[in-house]
C-alpha cells in the first residue's frame, strides 16, 4: 500500500479507473516567468545598464559575467538579455523621450540609476512587443528607484513615467518589432 507505483496510493479517488485497459497521463505546463522571476530579471537588468553606463565593459561579457554570479538570474536570462539589448540598442530614442518628459534635467546630469530605471521603463513601455500593464511597469521603476536611487529619487521616477504613459501610447511599436528580440 505504501508503494508510489501502486494505484491505491493515487492521491485522489479514481472511479470506474481500470488499470489493465485504463492508463493515467499527464502533461507539465510551463507557465513561463511568475512576476517575481519578471522582477529578478527587472533587477538584474538595472543592475547590468548602470554597469554598462559607468564603465567602458562590452555588453556581452557584462551580461555573462552577472549571469554567471547570479544564480537567481540564470532563469530569466531571455527577459535579461531583452531588456538590457532593447535599451542600448533604442537608447537615443529612449533619451530623446526622457529628455523631452524631464526637460529641466539633461539625460547625463540625472542621476546613473534613476537615468537607466527610467531607460528600462521607458523600454518596456513603449519599445517591447510583449504588452507589460503599465502600474505594473511604473510600480517596479518606482520600486527600483526606492531601492537602488537616492531618497526622493521614486518621486522623480514616478513623475516622469507618469507624465509620459498620460501622454503617450506605446506609438513606437514598429520600432519594437525590429529592435525587439523573443
Amino acid at each position: 500500500m505504501n508503494d508510489p507505483s501502486t494505484i491505491d496510493s493515487y492521491p485522489f479517488e479514481l472511479n470506474d479507473f481500470d488499470p489493465t485497459v485504463d492508463t493515467i497521463t499527464s502533461e507539465i505546463v510551463d507557465p513561463g516567468p511568475s512576476a517575481a522571476d519578471r522582477s529578478v530579471a527587472r533587477r538584474a537588468s538595472l543592475q547590468i545598464l548602470y554597469e554598462l553606463d559607468t564603465t567602458d565593459h562590452a555588453v556581452a561579457d557584462t551580461l555573462e559575467a552577472h549571469l554567471v554570479e547570479r544564480p537567481e538570474a540564470y532563469t530569466v536570462r531571455q527577459h535579461i538579455r531583452r531588456f538590457v539589448e532593447g535599451v542600448i540598442t533604442n537608447r537615443a530614442t529612449i533619451d530623446d523621450i526622457l529628455q523631452e518628459y524631464a526637460p529641466e534635467w539633461p539625460v547625463d546630469q540625472v542621476a546613473v540609476i534613476d537615468r537607466n530605471i527610467l531607460r528600462l521603463a521607458i523600454f518596456e513601455y513603449l519599445l517591447q512587443k510583449r504588452v507589460t500593464p503599465v502600474p505594473v511597469i511604473i510600480n517596479e521603476a518606482v520600486h527600483l528607484a526606492q531601492v537602488f536611487g537616492a531618497e526622493h529619487a521614486h518621486g522623480f521616477v514616478h513623475g516622469v513615467l507618469g507624465a509620459i504613459t498620460s501622454e503617450l501610447q506605446p506609438q513606437l511599436q514598429w520600432t519594437a518589432e525590429e529592435a525587439d528580440t523573443p
